[in-house]
C-alpha cells in the first residue's frame, strides 16, 4: 500500500522543480511519493457523470463514425470535424509534424474539418419573429458535453439569453459489440431532442448543410446531386460520376460521395442559392445542399429530429507506406467492408433509417449496460476512451473482412505484432476482427507466415528473413497467445482447428530461437538477440521471457485440446525450465531484471533497430565461447522495467494461472510503482530527455517505461525508450498491480493518464505515442478484465469472475463469444451471490468459477435462471468455488442467472 502520512495536492499542482535538487547519481524517481491519502481515497468514490464545460471543451474530439470507416470527430463545441481518412486519403502522423516527434502531445492538433458541414436552429415563439442560431459555440456560450463512447451528449445553452427551448443532442454511429455489420457503417447520427420550456407554442426548424469534397483531378468527374426519398427518410445525395471508363479513374480513392438526410419525409431540400431540388442535377463543381426539418412544440412538449450524414468511398488502398521494401509487396486496392453492403451513400442512409430503432436501441443498450457498474465513474470512462481508436484514421476493415491498422494515425503500418500484443478491446468487443488478423495475416502463408514458423510482425515479406521486419521475439510470443485468446472467444473449436498447424510452427520457431539456433537445448529462456520494443538487444529479459513462458503454456493448452498430449508435455517441460530460471536467476529481491551476455558487443540500433543475420555473427561467437569456457555468461542489469510482468498479465487474461512465483509477482508489481512512477515527470526530464518524443509535460504525473532504482545505467544496458511515457504500458503495469491486489497504486497510475488527457490540455479520446490515437492504449480494456477477474472459455463453456474492487458489492460489464451483459457479486452475512444478466446474444455454459469469500465456513450453492432452479454440483479448489451444471445451459438474451452460495 502507498504510504499515507504525506499531504500533497493533486499532481497538476505540484511545483515543477520539486525534485530538481536530486544529484545526477541518484534515482530520478522519488521513492517517497508524497500523495495525499484523502485524494487516493477519493479515487474509489463512484462520483458523478462527467460533464465537460468551459475550458475543458477546448481539445475535445470524440470519434463518432463507424469503426474502420474514417475519422470524424464530434468536438466539444458541437461541430463535426471530418478528416482525410473518410475519403481514403492518408492522414499524416502528428498532423504533418513528422514521425516520432510527440508533437501532438505538447501541441494538440487544431481541428479543421476537410468536409464542410454545419447545423443551425431557428426558433419562433408565438407572436415573435424567428431567430437563427448556429449549433456551435459561436452562438451558444455554455455548451455541455458528456462523452461515453460510443455516444456523445451535448446540451446547448446561452448565458446571455433565455431561450424558450431546451436543446440537447446525441451524436454517434451505431456500435453493437459482437456485430461488425451494425458497427462498421459509414454514417454519423445527430439526434436532437427539443423541449418547450415556455408557456406558449414554439415553432422550430433545424437545418443541416453539407458540401461534397473536390475530386483532385478536374474535369474527370461531374457532380451529381439528387434527392433521397425512402421510407421514413429524405435528403440530398452528393455523388461523383466518372466521365470515362478508365480503370484508374474508376478505382480512384477519392471517388465517392456523401448523403445528408433526416428521418422526416417532409423535409425541405435545397441547394446553393436556395434552389429547391426535386430530381437529379449535375454540376462541374461541388454544390452545398441543405436539409431542414420543422416541428411545432406545445408547452412542456418534447420532440426529436434525427439527421444522418453518410458517405461511400469504396476505393481504399494499402500501399505499404513508409517502408520502401514493403511497398512492392503491399496488396494495393483492398476496399472497405462496407463495399459488400452498399453501392452508394444513399444506400447507407436507407439502411440506417430502415433499421434505426434497432441500431440506436442496441447502441444505447451497450452504453447503458457498460455504465451500469460499481466502478468509479472516472475509471469506467477512461477504460472506454481509447476504444474510440476503432473509429480513428489509423483503422480500416478491408472488403475481405480483414482488420488492418497503423500503430497510430499515419504511423507505422501492419497491425504491428508487438504493439497489438497490448490491444485487448477488439478481442472482447469484436472477436471476429481479431480472428481476421490471425487468419488473413499472422497465420496466412501469403502474408506474414513463413514455412519455418517465423511470422513477419508487419504483415509483409514472410519468406525473406533478411528484411528488417522478418521477426520480432515479443510479437512471436504474442501470435501464440492471441491464437489461444481468439480460440477462447469463439463458440467452438473451428477457429483453432483451422490454424493449429501454423500455431505449432510459430511456437516451434520460438523454441528454435531458445538455444537451438546456437546449438543449445531449449531451456525456456530466450537468450539471443531479441526485440525490446523497436531496438534489438541481447540476453534474457523479463519482458520477452514472461511472454515466452505464457506462450508455452498457451501452446500446451491448445495441444491438449487438439489431442496431442505428448507435445503438450514437451511444451510444459520447457516452460518449467524457464520458470525456474526466471525465479532463480533473474530475481534481485525486488524485481525481475535483464541479464546481458558477456559476449555482447553488437552495434545496436541500425536499420531501425533490426540487424541482418550476418551482422550478429561476432556476438554469437563471443557468446558461445564464453559459455564453453564456463564463464558465468551474464552481467546483471539494474533497471526496473514496467513490462516485466507482461507475460503474467497475459496468463491472467487467458486463465492460465501463475507462470511465476506469486510472491515475487506481488513484490515486482510493487517495485514497478516504486521505481517507475513519478508525481512529476520533471524528476526525469530535468536530467535526461526521453528518446524521440515527449509524452508528458513537466508538472504531470506519469510512469516511465524503465527506471534505474539505485544507480545509473551501465554502459551495456538498453536505455532505448526507457524514459518514455506510453499510456499502453501504464495501463499494462496497472493491470499487474490490480492482479496482485495493489489497488491504490493501480488507480493512482491510471488517474495520472486521465488527468493528462483532461480536455483543457489535450483530447481525452486520443492518447498520443507515435501519433494520435495510438493503438497500444486499447490495453485499457484489460483494466476491466483485471478488476473483475473475468475469464471465459467459449468452446469449453466455462466462465468465471473474481472481483478485485469491492468484492462485497461489485458490478461490471462482460462480453463473451456470442453475448454480453452484466456480472455482479454481493456478499452479505453468510451469503455470496453471483448474477449474470444477459443483455445481448446467447451464452452457453457448462461450468462457472468464483473466488470464495473467506468468511464462508459452510458452502452450498443454489442456481436459478429466473425463478427456475438449475441442477448443478459444487466443488472447492483452494479458495475457488466451481459450479458444474448437470446439463449444459444456454442463457438467452434478457435472462438472468443467479448463483447463491
Amino acid at each position: 500500500m502507498i504510504q499515507k502520512k504525506y499531504l500533497f495536492l493533486v499532481f497538476s499542482l505540484l511545483p515543477l522543480g520539486l525534485f530538481a535538487q536530486h544529484d545526477k547519481n541518484d534515482a530520478y524517481i522519488p521513492l517517497e511519493k508524497n500523495i495525499d491519502a484523502d485524494w487516493v481515497k477519493s479515487l474509489y468514490e463512484k462520483g458523478e457523470q462527467k460533464v465537460y464545460k468551459g475550458a475543458e471543451l477546448k481539445w475535445i474530439g470524440m470519434p463518432c463514425g463507424g469503426i474502420g470507416t474514417g475519422q470524424v470527430y464530434i468536438t466539444g463545441d458541437g461541430e463535426l470535424c471530418f478528416f482525410e481518412s473518410v475519403y481514403n486519403q492518408q492522414q499524416q502522423p502528428n498532423a504533418g509534424h513528422g514521425l516520432s516527434t510527440g508533437y501532438q502531445y505538447l501541441y494538440p492538433q487544431e481541428r479543421v474539418s476537410k468536409v464542410k458541414s454545419s447545423f443551425s436552429i431557428a426558433i419562433k415563439e408565438e407572436g415573435k419573429d424567428a431567430t437563427n442560431y448556429s449549433l456551435t459555440s459561436n452562438d451558444f456560450n455554455a455548451i455541455e458535453f458528456i462523452g461515453e463512447y460510443p455516444l456523445a451528449k451535448l446540451k446547448y445553452e446561452k448565458t446571455d439569453e433565455e431561450l424558450p427551448v431546451e436543446i440537447r443532442s446525441e451524436v454517434f454511429s451505431p456500435f453493437v459489440p459482437l456485430n461488425v455489420r451494425s458497427s462498421a457503417n459509414p454514417v454519423i447520427v445527430l439526434k436532437y431532442a427539443l423541449s418547450n420550456t415556455s408557456d406558449k407554442s414554439v415553432e422550430i426548424n433545424i437545418n443541416g448543410i453539407l458540401r461534397n469534397i473536390h475530386f483532385p483531378e478536374k474535369a474527370k468527374v461531374e457532380y451529381r446531386n439528387s434527392t433521397l426519398k425512402s421510407k421514413g427518410v429524405s435528403g440530398i445525395s452528393f455523388e461523383m460520376k466518372p466521365l470515362s471508363s478508365d480503370s484508374t479513374l474508376l478505382k480512384h480513392p477519392q471517388l465517392g460521395g456523401f448523403t445528408l438526410s433526416v428521418l422526416d419525409t417532409k423535409a425541405e431540400l435545397l441547394t446553393d442559392k436556395d434552389k429547391g431540388i426535386t430530381a437529379t442535377t449535375t454540376s462541374k463543381e461541388p454544390v452545398t445542399g441543405s436539409v431542414g426539418s420543422s416541428i411545432t412544440l406545445k408547452p412542456n412538449q418534447t420532440k426529436e429530429i434525427t439527421f444522418l450524414i453518410s458517405w461511400y468511398f469504396p476505393n481504399y488502398y494499402e500501399n505499404g507506406r513508409r517502408y520502401k521494401i514493403a511497398s512492392a509487396e503491399a496488396p494495393g486496392w483492398v476496399g472497405h467492408i462496407y463495399n459488400n453492403w452498399y453501392n452508394n451513400s444513399n444506400d447507407v442512409a436507407k439502411y440506417v433509417a430502415a433499421n434505426f430503432d434497432d441500431l440506436y436501441g442496441k447502441t444505447k443498450l451497450f452504453r447503458e449496460s457498460y455504465n451500469d457498474n460499481t466502478l468509479p465513474y472516472w475509471l469506467s470512462n477512461r477504460i472506454t476512451m481509447p476504444v474510440s481508436t476503432l473509429a480513428a484514421g489509423n483503422v480500416a476493415i478491408w472488403e475481405n473482412g480483414r482488420f488492418y491498422a497503423y500503430e497510430g494515425v499515419g504511423f507505422c503500418m501492419g497491425t504491428c505484432g508487438h504493439v497489438y500484443n497490448f490491444v485487448t478491446a477488439i478481442s472482447k468487443l469484436f472477436p471476429e476482427l481479431e480472428r481476421s488478423v490471425r487468419l488473413l495475416q499472422d497465420f496466412n502463408y501469403s502474408t506474414a507466415y513463413s514455412t519455418s514458423g517465423r511470422i513477419n510482425f508487419r504483415g509483409y515479406l514472410p519468406n525473406d528473413p533478411n528484411v528488417p521486419h522478418s521477426y520480432a521475439s515479443d510479437a512471436q510470443s504474442g501470435y501464440v497467445l492471441k491464437a489461444y485468446r481468439e480460440h477462447l472467444m469463439s463458440p467452438n473449436n473451428d477457429f483453432l482447428d483451422s490454424i493449429w498447424e501454423q500455431v505449432k510452427g510459430a511456437i516451434g520457431y520460438h523454441i528454435f530461437k531458445d538455444g537451438a539456433e546456437i546449438g543449445l537445448e531449449p531451456n525456456g529462456v530466450l537468450e539471443g538477440e531479441q526485440t525490446f520494443w523497436d531496438p534489438m538487444w541481447y540476453g534474457p529479459n523479463p519482458y520477452n521471457n514472461t511472454l515466452y513462458l505464457a506462450a508455452l503454456r498457451a501452446a500446451e493448452e491448445m495441444a491438449i485440446i487438439q489431442g496431442e498430449p505428448e507435445l503438450a508435455a514437451r511444451y510444459h517441460a520447457i516452460f518449467k525450465s524457464g520458470q525456474k530460471f526466471m525465479d532463480e536467476k533473474m530475481w534481485n529481491g525486488e524485481f525481475y531484471y535483464h541479464l546481458y551476455p558477456v559476449g555482447f558487443n553488437g552495434n545496436v540500433g541500425v536499420k531501425n533497430g533490426f540487424k541482418l543475420p550476418e551482422e550478429i555473427d561476432d556476438n554469437a561467437r563471443s557468446y558461445v565461447k564464453a559459455f564453453n569456457e564456463g564463464r558465468s555468461g551474464y552481467f546483471p542489469g539494474t533497471a526496473c522495467d514496467a513490462q516485466q510482468l507482461f507475460g503474467q498479465n497475459w496468463a491472467n487474461q487467458l486463465g492460465l494461472g501463475y507462470i511465476l512465483s506469486p510472491e515475487k509477482c506481488k513484490k515486482a508489481a510493487k517495485s514497478i510503482f516504486k521505481y517507475n512512477w513519478t508525481p512529476d515527470i520533471a524528476t526525469i526530464y530535468d536530467f535526461e530527455k526521453p528518446n524521440a518524443r515527449v509524452l508528458a509535460a513537466k508538472g504531470e504525473a506519469a510512469m516511465i517505461n524503465g527506471g534505474w532504482s539505485k544507480e545509473k545505467p551501465r554502459s551495456f544496458e538498453n536505455t532505448h525508450d526507457k524514459t518514455n511515457v506510453w499510456t499502453g504500458l501504464e495501463y499494462e503495469a496497472s493491470c499487474d498491480m490490480i492482479n496482485e491486489g495493489l489497488l491504490d497504486e493501480a488507480l493512482v497510475s491510471i488517474r495520472s493518464i486521465h488527468d493528462r488527457y483532461d480536455g483543457a490540455k489535450r483530447n481525452p479520446w486520443s492518447e498520443v505515442e507515435g501519433s494520435d490515437h495510438y493503438s497500444r492504449a486499447m490495453h485499457s480494456w484489460n483494466i476491466l478484465l483485471a478488476i473483475s477477474g473475468f475469464t471465459f472459455d467459449g468452446p469449453a463453456g466455462k466462465l468465471g469472475f473474481a472481483p478485485k474492487l469491492d468484492p462485497k458489492n461489485f458490478k461490471s460489464f462482460f462480453s463473451a463469444a456470442e453475448s454480453w451483459g452484466n456480472i455482479s457479486q454481493t456478499i452479505e452475512g453468510g451469503t455470496q451471490t453471483q448474477i449474470i444478466e444477459l443483455k445481448y446474444g446467447k451464452l452457453r455454459l457448462k461450468q462457472m468459477k468464483f473466488s470464495l469469500n473467506e468468511d464462508l465456513n459452510k458452502t452450498t450453492a443454489q442456481v436459478f435462471i429466473g425463478e427456475k432452479t438449475v441442477q448443478a454440483s459444487v466443488k472447492i479448489d483452494n479458495s475457488e468455488l466451481i459450479v458444474i451444471f448437470d446439463k449444459e445451459i444456454i442463457l438467452q438474451q434478457g435472462q438472468v442467472l443467479k448463483v447463491i452460495i
